[in-house]
């Protein structure tokens, strides 16, 4: 049987539907997708920059310069503000510099960083901030590269093989940071194989870096107008009339960022070792004890995020043990010998990392090292004669003093010690005459018990 369309009403009315049916869900369709694009266009704003904050990343990067730089990020946003971030580092902490770097990419605020002053530099760490930045800046005297990851946060050496894979990580890391914003990711994964580094004029012909500028005046100038897109939105930077605020990093920020530095915590370490020396050695008040915990407390803090070989902390903790155990035992210091041998390999053993700003000044080390063993030879010293010498006071003091007869003991008389008189007996009842030398033997109340000394001349 066939059938033929609009032949009757019946077949009609349905084919009417069916094409209606279909014009409207194509209809629909299009409406969808167009309003995706007015909605997203909507939504993708422009605002202009004309308020700026500076930081400044000094020194190595560590966990108070992460949470200070993350601070200067949220206010910046928080102000519709651009971040100018003034960098001079020889770099730092993995997993700081990879906080800083993501606060960064997921801060809704156009940031620049700016190596700077001249002769400032951005290596190993730094470079990856660099390339995770809005837009990059040098000072005509700057340099940046020397990005190898080294060993940092603490752990022991690795094999060659896990090595080559913490570089291919940080490879690709740097690469994915090249694409967000168009930089030479070639140099970029030289720089962390082969620790390159170039010259600020390189930087720029290279394309590693957008600009060189002297100063933050030339600075301002030069990003004028330059327009960044992030999360969405569009960023116009508008400099001409700009407003410029410095944020601070808060003082326990700053001097949590200070006793990071190796050489500092080394020192306040050894501080305090001194401190519990002293106490052990005159104990009192424990003012000097409590003031060595302290400094202990504080080193060992900056140690718990250094990269720290164990085993030489673990040999100066033996040297601060075996110092003590010399001085209460009064051994003449035979173990505090051992000690200082103790301190000085731990010392040299301590920080167990290739970068070099991580590492403790090796004539720091010596110069503690005699420092304090001059300390602990006088201390040892102190105590031991403490410990030998007779007492000099009391009755105690006069047992085996010389004195002279005022009259001759029979078995009993006088005697003169020390300009005073005193009562005494004859120690074997036998007679000494008026002048004699006489050498006390025993003390029984006010009564001291002597003997004679021979062949000694007399005295009036």
């Amino acid at each position: 049987m066939k059938i033929y369309l609009f032949k009757n009403k019946k077949n009609q009315y349905i084919n009417g539907i069916l094409f209606l049916l279909t014009f409207l869900i194509s209809l629909s369709l299009f409406l969808v997708i167009f309003t995706d694009k007015i909605y997203a266009d909507e939504n993708k704003t422009t605002t202009e920059i004309n308020h700026f904050y500076t930081c400044n990343i000094e020194g190595i990067i560590d966990p108070s310069t992460a949470n200070y730089l993350g601070k200067c990020l949220k206010k910046s946003q928080e102000d519709g503000a651009g971040l100018i971030i003034l960098m001079d580092t020889p770099g730092g902490l993995e997993t700081s510099m990879r906080e800083i770097i993501k606060n960064i990419l997921n801060t809704a605020a156009p940031v620049t960083v700016f190596i700077y002053p001249d002769g400032a530099r951005a290596a190993s760490a730094g470079v990856f901030i660099i390339y995770a930045s809005d837009t990059a800046v040098m000072s005509p005297g700057s340099n940046i590269g020397a990005a190898h990851p080294v060993n940092l946060g603490g752990e022991q050496q690795i094999s060659e093989e896990m090595m080559e894979k913490v570089v291919n990580d940080s490879v690709s890391f740097i690469r994915s940071l090249a694409s967000l914003h168009d930089r030479n990711a070639d140099w970029a994964e030289k720089a962390v194989r082969e620790s390159d580094s170039i010259t600020a004029d390189k930087a720029l012909g290279m394309g590693v870096i957008d600009f060189i500028s002297s100063d933050l005046k030339e600075l301002m100038e030069k990003i004028d107008g330059k327009i960044i897109n992030k999360h969405k939105n569009t960023f116009v930077l508008n400099t001409s009339n700009a407003v410029i605020e410095e944020i601070e990093m808060s003082f326990i920020s700053k001097f949590l960022h200070i006793i990071s530095n190796p050489n500092i915590a080394y020192l306040l370490f050894i501080i305090g070792i001194f401190g519990i020396i002293y106490e052990f050695s005159q104990p009192g008040l424990g003012i000097s004890g409590a003031i060595g915990v302290l400094f202990i407390i504080l080193g060992l803090y900056s140690f718990s995020i250094l990269p720290i070989n164990y085993a030489g902390l673990g040999l100066i903790i033996l040297a601060i043990i075996l110092f003590i155990l010399d001085i209460k035992l009064n051994l003449g210091g035979i173990l505090s010998i051992l000690g200082i041998i103790s301190m000085l390999i731990g010392s040299f053993l301590l920080i167990d990392t290739g970068a070099p700003y991580l590492k403790i000044a090796k004539t720091l080390i010596i110069c503690v090292t005699i420092l304090v063993s001059g300390f602990i030879i006088i201390v040892v010293r102190a105590v031991y004669k403490t410990h030998i010498r007779k007492p000099v006071t009391g009755k105690s003091g006069m047992i085996g003093e010389t004195a002279i007869t005022l009259e001759t003991l029979n078995p009993d008389g006088q005697i003169k010690i020390d300009g005073e008189i005193w009562s005494a007996i004859s120690k074997n009842k036998k007679k000494i005459n008026k002048g004699e030398h006489v050498i006390i033997i025993s003390i029984k109340g006010l009564t001291l018990f002597v003997q004679k000394i021979k062949n000694k001349n007399k005295s009036n």
